[in-house]
């Protein structure tokens, strides 16, 4: 049981077109009103993504080194640089939002931290589209979380699976899925209205479409389809909006779309998703995201007038930055660091230590 991802030129171009609209529906709501949708892409993606590397996994090898080295992977990719912006974003909201935003901040790091991000929002009742003074600067890391509960259970199942029952362990997983997709989704429609956008058991069928096309394989539809697809998302992300039920069906030719679009066939779509600047873009795609937040945020609280259009391009340009100075200086020579990749139960170890202390520091630098 294996898997090849393919033209994983053009995945990158399609996470680059997530982040594009998160962060644009960010600055210019008006222009892109269902840029927040790029959220759901990247869960599509990273479900197809991950899913496809436990299968590569499962084909060789122990399951004790196995699950090691992918939570080994994850560290060295996920936590340096969430880690270095959720402090970064400690110390700007204590300097300049003062010490009760600071406070609050800090205890949105801890959780955001363990990964718990969307449940500590949810318990705190904020309101993803709600525009206020106090929306907290790490309010996107509920996405993180959600992805990172689902890959803290999924990599076990699946290589345990493929460990004891390898005759029949793809239609055990692709049942397995299947069921827990359709409850992920039934469960939109019987939780709370107002929990339903942070709430992990709402998302996990959209993780669960991608780890399904990892499981069969991602097919090349006809070109027609392909462009069909394409639209779809680009009609999703203008026309959907805050006062559509999201996560709901409203999504599901969104997601179908992501899925036609995972093997492309078209030059034109193979130029759009795979030229070196979309791809460049979806190689920062995660600091991008980590980033942007917190820098337009931050401004938003301190601006005393609706921020202009000069004043959000100045946000762009400095998320940029910063996401290409984490990229190259802080991100890869952690993530590619031969020492961490050939020793990977010292990424776990510091991983998990990074993690201890960056708790423990969130009780200790409360300010009174």
């Amino acid at each position: 049981m294996t898997v090849k991802l393919s033209h994983r030129r053009e995945i990158q171009g399609l996470r680059a077109l997530a982040v594009l609209a998160v962060i644009t529906n960010h600055l210019f709501a008006d222009i892109l009103p269902g840029g927040f949708l790029g959220v759901d892409i990247f869960f599509v993606l990273s479900g197809y993504l991950i899913t496809g590397q436990l299968l590569e996994f499962s084909a060789v090898g122990h399951l004790g080194r196995n699950l090691l080295n992918f939570y080994a992977r994850r560290i060295r990719r996920i936590l340096p640089s969430a880690l270095l912006v959720i402090w970064v974003s400690i110390g700007l909201a204590f300097k300049y939002l003062g010490p009760v935003i600071g406070n609050e901040t800090l205890r949105d790091g801890r959780w955001s931290t363990l990964f718990l991000a969307n449940s500590h929002f949810n318990s705190l009742k904020v309101d993803y589209f709600g525009q206020g003074a106090s929306t907290p600067l790490l309010q996107h890391y509920w996405s993180l979380a959600v992805e990172e509960q689902f890959y803290i259970i999924w990599p076990i199942g699946l290589l345990l699976l493929a460990l004891l029952c390898k005759r029949h362990a793809q239609k055990i997983l692709l049942t397995l899925l299947s069921v827990i997709a359709i409850f992920s989704f039934g469960s939109i429609f019987v939780l709370e209205k107002t929990l339903t956008y942070f709430a992990t058991q709402t998302r996990i069928w959209e993780l669960s479409i991608g780890a399904l096309i990892a499981l069969i394989g991602a097919r090349a539809w006809p070109q027609f389809l392909q462009w069909v697809a394409f639209l779809i998302v680009l009609a999703s992300l203008l026309f959907v909006g805050p006062t559509d039920q999201v996560p709901g069906p409203i999504m599901v030719p969104l997601l179908l779309a992501v899925v036609v679009l995972l093997d492309v066939t078209s030059s034109g779509l193979r130029f759009i998703f795979g030229n070196r600047l979309m791809h460049y873009i979806g190689d920062l795609s995660f600091v991008l995201y980590l980033w942007h937040w917190p820098v337009i945020e931050l401004h938003r609280q301190l601006a005393s007038a609706p921020l202009s259009k000069v004043d959000l391009i100045s946000l762009l340009v400095i998320t940029f930055f910063l996401a290409i100075a984490t990229h190259h200086l802080f991100e890869n020579p952690i993530r590619f660091n031969k020492y961490l990749v050939q020793h990977p139960g010292v990424t776990v170890i510091s991983g998990t230590a990074a993690i201890t202390l960056s708790v423990l520091a969130s009780y200790l630098f409360v300010k009174g």
